[in-house]
C-alpha cells in the first residue's frame, strides 16, 4: 500500500470514530492492521472531541506518513547523583539531571545535540506534539543527530525534593498556557501587538480542547531562584559534555541560560549554540547578561555590578533593552562558538530577542538572528516546537547547523563517536510517541490547574507479532525507568518486549516520572526515599550473585537507581482511586492488552483488571503489593481480603525472587483466585533460577528472567 492510498484509508477511520461510526475497539482493531496504532492511540481524544475536517485530515495524514525509526541505541544516565544525610536516614539531594539519548541507526552528523527543555516545562516538549504528532526529537533522529534528552533538576524524570530544595513552585494554571503559548490571540490582555499574528497552535488553545489538556499535562513550576539553578545547570552540563564528547546544544525558553553555562564551562566541547527564543533579555532578571550565574568576562569581572549599563529605547514596536557600554567586555569563552538565535513572529520574544543577539555580538560572539517571518515562515508563537508547521521551523535550524557545525566538521575529519553493541538497546520501530490519560481540572485561588493525568509512552514495533501489547506499570516510588533497565546503553525488559514484537506502552502513575507531582493537584507528599529503605534489596541480591555493585550505600550502581525514586502521596487511597481510573482510561484508548506491574505498583493491575476486565487480557505481577486484595494485621486492625468481582476467568500470574524477602505471593494468589482469577504463583527457584532480589529487572540475569515472565505472557498474548 502506497502512502496516499494509507492516508485514505486512515482519513476514513479518524471520520468513521469521530462521527461514532466505528466503535473504539474496532477502531483501535484496524488501526493496527495499517501500522497506525500508536498514532491512533494519541489521537482518539482529540477525535472523540467532535474535531474539524481539517484536523481529521490532519492527524490522518501525520498518521500515514510517519517514518520507520530505525535506532542503534535508546537509553538513559543520571549525572551528578549526590547524597545527603538526614536525620530519618540517606537520601538523593535533588540536585541529579536526568538524560535520556537515542543513536539512529545511521548517523550522519559528527557531533549529538544535547536538547534543553524551557521553564515549567520538561523533555517531553521535543519529543512529541500535542495533537500527537512527532516531535523534533525523532525529527531529528531521522535526519541523522544521535540526541540527548535533558530533564533539568527538579523537572521531568529528575524528581523534586521539598525537603531539601523548599517549598514546590506555584503549580502552573490554563490561563499561564493560554496567555503565553496556546492562544495567545484569545487573551483578554495579550503580551503585545504581535500575539494577534498567532496562526499555527493545532486546536482551540483554550481550556476544553482536548489538545490543550495534552499540551498542560507535563508542565511543572518554574523555579524561582535562578542563581542557584543556573549554577547548577552549568556543573551539570559540564558534566555531560565530559561523558558524552563534543556537541551542539539546543534550548527554548527559560532553559536558554544553559547554552551560555554549557559553553562556557566547557567552551572546547561545545561545537554550536542553538538557541529557540531564549530566556532574555540581557540584564532583565539576570545579572551576568544572559545568566543569572556567572559567566567569564574579559576583562574579568568579579561581580556583576561591575559590568556598565546603557539603555536601549524602543522603536519599531520592539521593546526598550539594556546592552553593555561601548567598550564592551567580551564573553571569553563563548567567542570561537557559533550561534544561532530563532525567533517567532507571533512571540513575546519577538519584542526583545534582538536585544539578546545585539548584547551577544558586542561580547564578541558570532551570532546568526534566524527571523522566522523574515525566511516566509508565520503565524508562530513561542511554544513553536508544538505547532501545525513545526516540520517546517525545525528546517532553518537543521540547516544552520549543517551549515555552521557538521559541514565543517565533516571537512576536518570529525567522526561520530561508536556506540555500544554487548545487550543491544537497538529497536526496530513503525511507531514511538507519548500521550496523556485522565487530565482532570482543578480550581485553585490562583486559576485552573491539572490534575490526576498520568504520562503513557508507546513504543510499536516494525514487525508487530503478537496482538495484545503490554502495559508496563513501575513500583512503588520509581518510575517507568525500570523497565528500561540500568541505563548507560544496557537493556531492560521494555527493550526485550519490542525486540520480541510486542507492542508496548509505559506508564508513569500520577505524580511519578513525567507525570508532575505538585501538592495542590495530589495533595502532601510522603518523604523521599531513603538509601537505608532500599538498599537491603540489593545487598540480597548482591548474596545471590545479581547484583554488580557492593550492594551497598556509596555504590554507584544504586546511586543511579535512587536518583529516580519520587516522593509518593501520603493519600493512598486517593492514589489507588487515579490508578483504577486512569489504567481504564488507557484500554479504552488501546484495546485489549497484557498489564504488567512490579511492587507497589501491583494494585494498578488488580484494580484495572476489576475496572476493565473486558480489556484484560492477563495480570503479570512481580512481586506486586497485596492492596486492595489482602491487608496484613496492624495494631487495632486484623487481617483482611477483599474479593474484586470483575476479575473472573482473568489469566493471572504473580512470579516471586528467590532472594527479596517477599513472601505474599500465596495469600494475594489465594485472593485473586477467590475473586474468582484464574492465578498462579510461580517462584523463580521452582524455573531454576536463584538469587534475585526485587529489582530483577535492573540486575545481572535480567533476560533470563524476562524470558520466563515473557513465556508465560506469550501463552496469553496471542
Amino acid at each position: 500500500m502506497d502512502t496516499h492510498d494509507l492516508e485514505a484509508r486512515v482519513a476514513d477511520l479518524y471520520r468513521g470514530f469521530a462521527q461514532g461510526e466505528v466503535s473504539r475497539r474496532d477502531f483501535m482493531s484496524r488501526a493496527s492492521a495499517l501500522g497506525v496504532a500508536g498514532a491512533a492511540t494519541a489521537a482518539t481524544a482529540m477525535l472523540a472531541a467532535s474535531p474539524s475536517a481539517a484536523q481529521v485530515a490532519g492527524a490522518a495524514r501525520s498518521a500515514a506518513n510517519r517514518a520507520p525509526l530505525e535506532l542503534a541505541e535508546w537509553s538513559y544516565f543520571w549525572l551528578g547523583v549526590t547524597r545527603a544525610k538526614l536525620a530519618r536516614g540517606t537520601v538523593a539531594n535533588g540536585e541529579q539531571m536526568y538524560v535520556e539519548y537515542w543513536t539512529p541507526a545511521t548517523v550522519r552528523h559528527p557531533y549529538p545535540i544535547v536538547i534543553v527543555h524551557g521553564g515549567g516545562g520538561q523533555g517531553l516538549d521535543w519529543l512529541g506534539t500535542a495533537d500527537g504528532r512527532p516531535g523534533w526529537v525523532p525529527m531529528l533522529l531521522e535526519q541523522g543527530f544521535r540526541v540527548y534528552l535533558v530533564d533539568r533538576p527538579g523537572h521531568g524524570r529528575s524528581p523534586y525534593a521539598p525537603e531539601l530544595m523548599g517549598p514546590f513552585p506555584p503549580s502552573f494554571t490554563y490561563a499561564n498556557l493560554e496567555r503565553q503559548f496556546t492562544a495567545p490571540e484569545k487573551a483578554e490582555t495579550p503580551y503585545g501587538p504581535e500575539a494577534k499574528l498567532h496562526t499555527q497552535w493545532p486546536g482551540t488553545g483554550v481550556r476544553g480542547d482536548p489538545v490543550t489538556d495534552q499540551a498542560i499535562a507535563g508542565q511543572g513550576g518554574s523555579f524561582l531562584d535562578a542563581a542557584s539553578s543556573h549554577a547548577l545547570w552549568k556543573i551539570r552540563g559540564g558534566e555531560l559534555l565530559d561523558k558524552i564528547g563534543p556537541a551542539v546544544i539546543m534550548a527554548h525558553s527559560a532553559g536558554g541560560p544553559s547554552l551560555w553555562l554549557f559553553g562556557d564551562a566547557r567552551p572546547n566541547l561545545v561545537k554550536g549554540l542553538v538557541g529557540v527564543e531564549p530566556a532574555g533579555p540581557p540584564f532583565g532578571n539576570m545579572a551576568w547578561g544572559l545568566t543569572a550565574a556567572p559567566v567569564a568576562y574579559d576583562p574579568p569581572v568579579r561581580d556583576p555590578s561591575e559590568l556598565k549599563l546603557v539603555d536601549v529605547p524602543a522603536q519599531g514596536g520592539r521593546a526598550a533593552g539594556r546592552l553593555q557600554a561601548e567598550p564592551a567586555r567580551k564573553l571569553k569563552n563563548l567567542r570561537a562558538i557559533p550561534i544561532g538565535i530563532f525567533t517567532a513572529p507571533a512571540s513575546y520574544h519577538w519584542p526583545y530577542d534582538l536585544h539578546s543577539v545585539a548584547y551577544l555580538r558586542q561580547s564578541g560572539c558570532t551570532v546568526d538572528h534566524i527571523e522566522y517571518e523574515k525566511i516566509g515562515i508565520l503565524g508562530n508563537g513561542h511554544f513553536l516546537m508544538h505547532e501545525k508547521n513545526h516540520r517546517e521551523v525545525l528546517k532553518p535550524i537543521t540547516d544552520w547547523i549543517e551549515a555552521k557545525v557538521s559541514a565543517p566538521a565533516r571537512r576536518a575529519g570529525a567522526a561520530a563517536r561508536p556506540v555500544r553493541t554487548a545487550d543491544s538497546t537497538a529497536l526496530s520501530l513503525a511507531d514511538t510517541g507519548f500521550f496523556w490519560v485522565g487530565v482532570e481540572q482543578k480550581a485553585m485561588p490562583h486559576g485552573i490547574i491539572p490534575r490526576g493525568q498520568m504520562f503513557v509512552q508507546y513504543l510499536i514495533p516494525k514487525a508487530v507479532r503478537h496482538e495484545a501489547p503490554v502495559v508496563l506499570v513501575h513500583g512503588g516510588s520509581g518510575q517507568m525507568l525500570h523497565y528500561m533497565g540500568p541505563g548507560d546503553g544496557v537493556a531492560g525488559w521494555a527493550h526485550y518486549y519490542v525486540q520480541q514484537g510486542y507492542k508496548v506502552y509505559l506508564v508513569d502513575r500520577p505524580g511519578h516520572g513525567r507525570s508532575p507531582y505538585h501538592p495542590d493537584a495530589l495533595g502532601a507528599p510522603n518523604p523521599i526515599p531513603t538509601y537505608e529503605a532500599i538498599a537491603p534489596d540489593f545487598r540480597r541480591a548482591k548474596a545471590g550473585g545479581r547484583w554488580t555493585g557492593t550492594g551497598e550505600i556509596g555504590d554507584p550502581a544504586i546511586d543511579q537507581f535512587m536518583a529516580s525514586q519520587n516522593p509518593t502521596p501520603q493519600d493512598a487511597a486517593m492514589a489507588l482511586g487515579l490508578w483504577r481510573s486512569r489504567g481504564a482510561a488507557l484500554l479504552d484508548q488501546i484495546g485489549p492488552a497484557v498489564i504488567q506491574t512490579h511492587s507497589a505498583g501491583g494494585p494498578f493491575g488488580w484494580v484495572t483488571a476489576d475496572e476493565r476486565p473486558n480489556l484484560v487480557k492477563a495480570v503479570v505481577s512481580f512481586e506486586g503489593a497485596g492492596a486492595p486484595l489482602i491487608q496484613p494485621a496492624a495494631p487495632g486492625r486484623p487481617a483482611a481480603t477483599t474479593t474484586l468481582p470483575n476479575v473472573r476467568g482473568l489469566p493471572m500470574a504473580y512470579f516471586t525472587a528467590a532472594n527479596s524477602g517477599r513472601t505474599q505471593g500465596p495469600a494475594i494468589v489465594a485472593a485473586l483466585n477467590a475473586s474468582g482469577a484464574r492465578a498462579e504463583h510461580i517462584a523463580f527457584t521452582d524455573r531454576g533460577i536463584g538469587g534475585n532480589g526485587h529489582f530483577a529487572m535492573v540486575e545481572t540475569n535480567r533476560r533470563e528472567v524476562f524470558e520466563l515472565i515473557r513465556e508465560w505472557v506469550d501463552g496469553v498474548a496471542g
